[in-house]
């Protein structure tokens, strides 16, 4: 169901032509294209041409210059302000301040005898907004629906393709001849939609894949982390080998006592230092010694 949003006077998306009226006065010319746009529904029957023609028209005596007569009222009015017979006319309604000082409500033009209504420009900027942004909208579905698969190192990046030099050498080839035959052309769109299927499983499974990858990338840096910041374990008491302890109580100080008041001190002693008993090793290890022998004289008798 189509639903006009337009209000009821707004006539800027319809046109008037009338081919009888045409056909009876002959082409239009500056004289008779207003009286041509009064049979349109873009005139206003309540305007001050309207009571000026009821004002005249039992009188027999016709309107010579109808311009200067409007000067007389305030109110809406119309004007035919150009005039390029026999293909262009513009209209003017405005409104009457004063004799000298009007202001215009809308334009209206004569085009190879149709009648329109010029847009306003709030009507014609949005217009060209919108046809912008939908363009704009396309593009980017088109772009979305192509999109290329993620990869955790690169992104998302669009491969470019160069065509070969056969291919653009044909389709220079073909637009210069113009000919182009309808079953290869037929045969293309059907060998480009299983290639857009054909691509677009491809990338599921490219995605697939790198999703894969990014996973086990992710779980390989978290274990490596959790080994690497782990503590070393203590080493236990039993594998500590036990040092040899050396006995020093026996060790003689080199150093003397104090000599007490009135004794004679004695020289440094003879007698040999007790040493430390040297470490033997294990039986059987260095060099072996000769058994001594001893050499006591018989006793005499």
């Amino acid at each position: 169901m189509d639903v006009d949003l337009h209000p009821p006077d707004d006539y800027s998306h319809r046109f008037f032509i009338w081919h009888e009226w045409i056909q009876a006065h002959g082409p239009l010319t500056a004289e008779n294209a207003f009286e041509y746009f009064t049979t349109s529904m873009f005139y206003d029957k309540q305007s001050n041409n309207q009571v000026l023609r009821m004002q005249t028209m039992h009188t027999g005596v016709p309107l010579v210059n109808e311009a200067e007569e409007l000067k007389r009222f305030t109110g809406i009015e119309f004007a035919l302000v150009h005039a390029e017979p026999p293909s262009l006319f513009i209209i003017h309604k405005r409104e009457r301040l004063s004799p000298d000082e009007v202001r215009a409500l809308a334009v209206y033009f004569i085009l190879n005898n149709r009648i329109y209504q010029s847009p306003d420009v709030y009507s014609l900027v949005s217009n060209r907004l919108l046809t912008s942004l939908h363009s704009l909208q396309k593009s980017l579905d088109t772009l979305r629906s192509h999109r290329p698969a993620y990869t955790p190192r690169t992104g998302f990046v669009w491969p470019i393709a160069e065509p070969s030099t056969a291919d653009a050498a044909a389709s220079k080839k073909r637009a210069a001849d113009g000919e182009v035959a309808p079953a290869a052309d037929a045969t293309e769109d059907l060998a480009g939609e299983r290639g857009l299927g054909a691509a677009a499983s491809v990338s599921d499974s490219k995605r697939q894949q790198n999703n894969m990858l990014l996973f086990n990338a992710m779980h390989t840096t978290a274990f490596h982390a959790r080994e690497s910041f782990q503590l070393p374990a203590a080493p236990s008491e039993e594998s500590v080998p036990e040092t040899p302890v050396t006995a020093t109580a026996g060790r003689a100080s080199v150093t003397p006592a104090p000599v007490p008041r009135g004794a004679t001190p004695k020289g440094p002693s003879n007698a040999p230092t007790p040493q430390d008993p040297p470490v033997r090793g294990p039986p059987g290890g260095g060099k072996k010694k000769k058994k001594r022998t001893s050499t006591i004289p018989p006793p005499t008798s």
